[in-house]
């Protein structure tokens, strides 16, 4: 039965599934030229998918509806363990996630948000909401009881919201700072809080895919470098230095260093 459905499946197109950190639109046009680059390496057509919403993106996964997926690693683990989906490589260098002010709010630490309006990303989003949870209870601050949290379901809305005074903190993965759209606006920003370095989106595979496309599927990202224009402009536009391969068994090497870490262990 297996056999049959790879059959099948191999007559049509692949979809690249994208974790919906940005628009829809925007997604499909940062991630159009990788999946053009994977088209032409595996003679297949690759279309870009995503959706409005982490948790559609999620059932999604679960159906298995995606053949190659890219999304943050607390995702990878949920993917992985409802619908066996495989690491076979992810970015780099790594990144680091903060909580960000307007620098004319005159808040200059975390303890000074008891009270105060946070954007945040997503509840289930680590880089935009875990992660800063964890540093205001380290200052003594109940998330549930002294923060007022909006969800705004991406890392730009979550700027915008902080710039127009909407909110008077912002949880983000400072990276997002990089981008060309927000030149002009950094100076009007304070970072408050930076965390430890997180590595970078995996990109995983359907555990039904054939052997030897999960394989080439790896080698053709790792080859995306910047020792050549074509694959150098595709980094850039992902914020990401190069691609590198990555298993199953470095994955969990890095969910029991996150338990401990959550323990304290």
């Amino acid at each position: 039965m297996t056999t049959c459905v790879l059959a099948a499946s191999a007559q049509g197109d692949l979809k690249l599934g994208v974790v919906p950190y940005k628009s829809p639109r925007s997604i499909v046009r940062l991630y159009s030229p990788l999946a053009a680059l994977l088209s032409r390496a595996l003679d297949r057509n690759v279309r870009v998918v995503t959706t409005n919403s982490f948790n559609e993106y999620l059932q999604r996964i679960y159906r298995r509806q995606y053949d190659i997926i890219v999304l943050g690693s607390t995702f990878y683990f949920k993917a992985h363990d409802r619908a066996g989906y495989q690491a076979v490589a992810r970015g780099y260098p790594s990144f680091r996630c903060g909580i960000i002010v307007r620098r004319d709010s005159g808040i200059t630490e975390v303890g000074q948000l008891r009270g105060r309006r946070m954007a945040a990303v997503d509840i289930m989003d680590r880089g935009g909401y875990k992660l800063q949870v964890r540093a205001l209870k380290a200052c003594g601050i109940d998330p549930d009881s002294d923060i007022i949290f909006h969800f705004r379901g991406r890392h730009d809305s979550v700027i915008y919201s902080v710039l127009s005074g909407q909110d008077d903190a912002g949880a983000i993965r400072l990276d997002a700072l990089r981008r060309r759209e927000f030149d002009n606006v950094l100076d009007r920003l304070r970072i408050i809080y930076t965390s430890s370095e997180n590595p970078q989106f995996p990109f995983a595979v359907r555990p039904d895919m054939a052997p030897e496309l999960k394989e080439k599927i790896g080698a053709v990202l790792a080859g995306i470098t910047m020792a050549r224009p074509e694959t150098a402009a595709i980094l850039k536009r992902l914020h990401i230095q190069g691609i590198e391969r990555i298993s199953d068994i470095e994955m969990e090497e890095l969910r029991r260093s996150r338990q401990a870490e959550e323990t304290g262990m």
